[in-house]
């Protein structure tokens, strides 16, 4: 998407050197629409989705379905579930590198028309890089439980940051072993991985600022000379939880030797990025809400 010449403009005063240099290609990867569904036409739509060739219809009942079409959205819809526990009742959600001008207009006509308090519940910007960050760190300001998950090779393959539950939710994965895995097209290059970051509820209005209390980082803790400190920081980079054991002027501490230690920090980098992109991220995002306006 970003144009590789303003990119590294933009990154030019990066601590990164030229031989560290990295470039990153970004995305919004998937977007959730909520809303309810008009009463008046429930049946209507049922009757739409039950007989339509591109639709697979996995469920169809009193006031509730769910269904696919494929390579261009999922839907749910559950009014009386939704309605017990104050949830808008009817969800679609897409990958928008999926869609031309053509699927658009069927998720408008199918479902968005149908819909009022129509909003974002969810948005994923993706960040794809040629580079292996099996030994990169994301650091927040406040502690944040991270789960790793290991290949066959006992290398990382994937780092979870946060709770599924929460409004941010980030993910680092190998995103070439994850298309070898589901026979998708091969990538060439050596390496894929991909952080990808989860926005939900109120934090999707604040996509173009979801860097403010990050760092990811690459941190070399074998080249810190007093032993204690060492061991300290080994044992708070390999599991989350020691952070809360320690004091608080502790915490900053360390925190500030994992900085120093750290040649490489990605956060810059991905935030030059974001904001060489963010006029036509926007953009995207503008044409949806447009929708919304105008449907309302």
């Amino acid at each position: 998407m970003q144009n590789e010449n303003e990119i590294l403009r933009a990154v030019s005063n990066s601590p990164l050197s030229v031989q560290t240099l990295v470039l990153f290609q970004i995305s919004i990867d998937k977007i959730t629409i909520v809303g309810d569904l008009k009463s008046e036409t429930e049946k209507s739509l049922a009757d739409e989705l039950s007989i339509n060739p591109l639709v697979t219809l996995h469920s169809l009942g009193s006031s509730r379905f769910n269904a696919d079409i494929e390579n261009i959205c999922h839907v749910e819809y559950d009014k009386l579930k939704n309605q017990s526990i104050s949830r808008r009742n009817m969800r679609v959600e897409f990958n928008p590198n999926n869609l031309n001008d053509e699927h658009k207009q069927m998720i408008f006509d199918l479902f968005v028309s149908k819909m009022k308090n129509v909003g974002f519940s969810r948005i994923d910007i993706a960040f794809d890089v040629k580079k292996d960050l099996s030994d990169f760190y994301v650091m927040f300001d406040t502690p944040t439980k991270s789960t790793n998950f290991y290949g066959v090779d006992g290398k990382v393959e994937t780092k979870y940051f946060g709770s599924r539950r929460s409004d941010r939710y980030i993910r680092i994965y190998n995103k070439k072993q994850e298309r070898k895995d589901n026979a998708d097209a091969e990538v060439m290059s050596e390496h894929l991985w991909r952080v990808e970051i989860e926005l939900k509820r109120d934090m999707v209005d604040y996509w173009n600022d979801c860097f403010s209390d990050l760092h990811i980082l690459q941190p070399d803790w074998k080249t810190i000379q007093r032993t204690a400190d060492r061991a300290i920081v080994f044992m708070l980079l390999s599991d989350e939880e020691e952070w809360g054991k320690l004091h608080r002027n502790s915490r900053t501490k360390y925190k500030n030797l994992i900085k120093e230690i750290s040649p490489v920090d990605l956060t810059d980098l991905m935030k030059s990025t974001l904001k060489a992109n963010e006029k036509q991220l926007q953009k995207q995002i503008d044409f949806w809400q447009h929708e919304f306006k105008f449907w309302k």
